[in-house]
């Protein structure tokens, strides 16, 4: 006796089982994704708002900054790493009547800046300052293959398409229900403005680096001929913005350990980048570059720092002063550091 069984002998209600399994699993997906489309994790305004929630419980700044960098309250921005992430808008608009927001991208390539800057400049008719960093990775002279950034491009170059295909994933999920506990009441947005305060993390004194002996460096006495690839990025897209845009570049302190020693090839570097991006600002009303990686008291007492590159606030009081006076008086500001 044959044990085979054909095809007619299967029962018709498998194939509609699995064509209604198949179905409730499409029309679930279908669902979660015009759930998120519309919830609008990031907070872009690609798609309306469709829910009117306002802010985003990112604790991300890469991503976080795409809610801040179109909110039309702001008139300025201070970008660049985290090693401006100390200077509080707050203080600025009192000192300048404007309205500052923080989009620092900490751990970003200046690339990631550049992005964050021309998505400001494209949700903005009217951007009063801008306050750049220009610590250590913008006075690269190389610049890292793309493929090896992991900075979220897509969310602020990409077209629709690419934004789309970026929102099926479970960190846009995550952030989705972060937005509908924010229109629910259940969570607080974080901060407008981009602030937060890393000394929070540390007990006052609890983090500082340790005192060394300067290291020292062979005599240089040759010529800096090596190019700046991220000035000239910054100097054309700053090139797009109108003239009457004041434009502060910071050069953060550092802890005097790792201050390039007068005379060495590195301090001679360091005075090539310096001028490089000094002539973006040159000519620029109420515009400036404050070089604060200097070796002084300030930047020698350890409890200025928790680290080699992070400074805490007596030290960020200094330079938002030093911002202050410059979108005053330009480069004729005095600056007491």
């Amino acid at each position: 006796m044959s044990s085979s069984i054909s095809s007619s002998d299967v029962s018709p209600g498998w194939g509609r089982s699995i064509a209604a399994c198949l179905g409730t699993l499409a029309l679930g997906a279908a669902l979660i994704a015009t759930l998120v489309i519309l919830v609008d994790p990031y907070d872009s305004g690609r798609f309306g708002n469709a829910f009117g929630i306002v802010g985003v419980s990112d604790r991300n700044p890469w991503t976080a900054n795409i809610s801040r960098a179109r909110d039309p309250q702001f008139d300025s921005a201070i970008l660049g790493n985290s090693t401006v992430q100390l200077l509080e808008p707050a203080r600025l608009d009192e000192a300048t009547g404007l309205r500052f927001v923080q989009l620092v991208a900490p751990g970003a390539d200046p690339r990631g800046d550049l992005a964050i800057l021309d998505y400001f400049a494209r949700h903005h008719k009217t951007i009063r300052a801008l306050v750049v960093s220009i610590d250590r990775p913008w006075c690269s002279n190389t610049v890292l293959p793309p493929p090896k950034d992991p900075f979220p491009y897509w969310l602020y170059e990409g077209g629709t398409l690419r934004h789309l295909g970026n929102l099926f994933t479970w960190a846009a999920l995550d952030r989705s229900f972060q937005r509908i506990a924010i229109a629910r009441g259940a969570r607080q947005p974080v901060r407008a403005d981009g602030y937060w305060n890393y000394e929070e993390l540390w007990a006052p004194g609890a983090k500082h680096p340790a005192v060394a002996e300067p290291a020292k460096a062979v005599p240089f006495t040759g010529k800096i001929a090596d190019p700046f690839p991220y000035a000239a990025m910054l100097a054309a897209a700053i090139g797009k913005l109108p003239r009457d845009v004041s434009v502060v570049l910071v050069m953060p302190p550092t802890f005097y350990t790792i201050v390039p020693v007068p005379g060495s090839r590195d301090a001679a570097a360091h005075t090539a980048c310096k001028e490089a991006y000094r002539s973006i600002v040159s000519g620029r009303a109420n515009s400036n570059l404050i070089d604060y990686r200097v070796d002084n008291t300030l930047t020698r007492d350890p409890a200025n720092f928790t680290d080699l590159i992070h400074y805490r606030a007596v030290i960020a009081r200094r330079i938002e002063q030093g911002i202050a006076a410059s979108l005053r008086a330009g480069e004729a500001a005095e600056i007491s550091f």
